[in-house]
């Protein structure tokens, strides 16, 4: 792979800041993406935005590229940190190899970041996910403008984001499913955090795939059902479960818990199916009428040459 050397480098991330004037300057808009390499000139490099943090996360050898990319940024906008770390892609959770400062403290604590008016706590002085998908934005766009009155369960929930904007549009309630209480729990602070009721009862720890066929025997119903499963399922939970996004499994599961005229909200992530194959998969295996009212994807801050490789976004709504 032919890699741009140093100067060019800086020049692409110059421009791709420069692309996203829209988002600067905007008090309701502190976290998104400011360059996004696959598409803008350096494979496996992202620069993020993160209220006066700039994360660098590269996945390839940037090393010597660092420091004139950290001077540049700071030239760009007074950052009071900027931050680099190195990742690895081996599964959908996986950490990072190390985290440090270029420029200021890394931060020791929490601090708040705005998307779309909603304030999120960030995290980056461990080495898991940050805790906000920057991606998901117009997805929850989408859930603060469709959630009015409904009652709305949140599937891999992680830090809650999606059932914060369901509720920030009016939702009646929000439930929350993880199969880890540390993400649960940072999203009941981000409930808090916008001044948003927390109901215990809400937040379940435990295994989605157990979850559906229980609340299918309770005969739950939802208004509104967001499934947004990992692109791939850690070895130890692999055994007699779905392979990562397996709609076919899923949608059998979801489907009878959704009430007449209700919606399900779909994320798809993996490259290696389009969103064509996706939603046949849905449809075929619902067992109940469903129709795509709503079709999205990550923003303009993510660009990619193949949209196929962006994430999809698909709503149903039962008939």
């Amino acid at each position: 792979m032919d890699l741009p050397p140093g100067p060019e480098l800086i020049a692409s991330v110059v421009a791709a800041y420069e692309r996203r004037s829209e988002f600067h300057g905007r008090d309701d808009q502190t976290a998104y993406r400011l360059f996004h390499g696959y598409a803008e000139g350096r494979p496996g490099l992202t620069i993020d935005r993160l209220g006066e943090v700039a994360l660098i996360t590269h996945k390839v050898d940037v090393e010597e590229d660092l420091a004139a990319i950290s001077k540049t940024l700071l030239e760009l906008h007074p950052f009071a940190s900027v931050v680099a770390k190195a990742d690895r892609y081996v599964s959908w959770n996986s950490t990072a190899l190390s985290v440090r400062a270029l420029h200021g403290e890394l931060p020791s604590d929490s601090f708040e970041v705005v998307d779309q008016g909603l304030r999120f706590w960030i995290s980056l002085h461990t080495r898991k996910h940050s805790g906000l998908f920057l991606d998901a934005r117009p997805a929850r766009g989408w859930l603060r403008k469709n959630s009015y009155d409904r009652r709305i369960l949140n599937l891999f929930a992680f830090t809650g984001s999606l059932g914060v904007a369901a509720l920030a549009g009016g939702a009646k309630s929000v439930v929350h499913v993880d199969s880890k209480a540390n993400p649960l729990d940072i999203a009941r602070e981000n409930h808090l955090l916008n001044d948003l009721r927390v109901d215990p009862r809400d937040f379940l720890v435990g295994n989605v795939y157990q979850h559906l066929p229980h609340a299918q025997r309770a005969k739950l119903r939802f208004d509104g059902i967001v499934l947004d499963p990992p692109p791939r399922v850690p070895n130890r939970m692999a055994r007699r479960r779905p392979q990562g996004q397996d709609y076919g499994q899923f949608v059998k599961l979801v489907a009878p818990l959704m009430a007449p005229e209700g919606w399900l909200l779909c994320f798809f992530h993996r490259f290696d199916r389009s969103r064509k194959a996706f939603e046949q998969e849905v449809l075929e295996h619902a067992g109940v009428s469903l129709e795509p009212i709503w079709r999205g994807t990550s923003g303009e801050d993510f660009p990619e040459h193949d949209l196929e490789r962006k994430l999809r976004l698909t709503a149903f709504v039962r008939r």
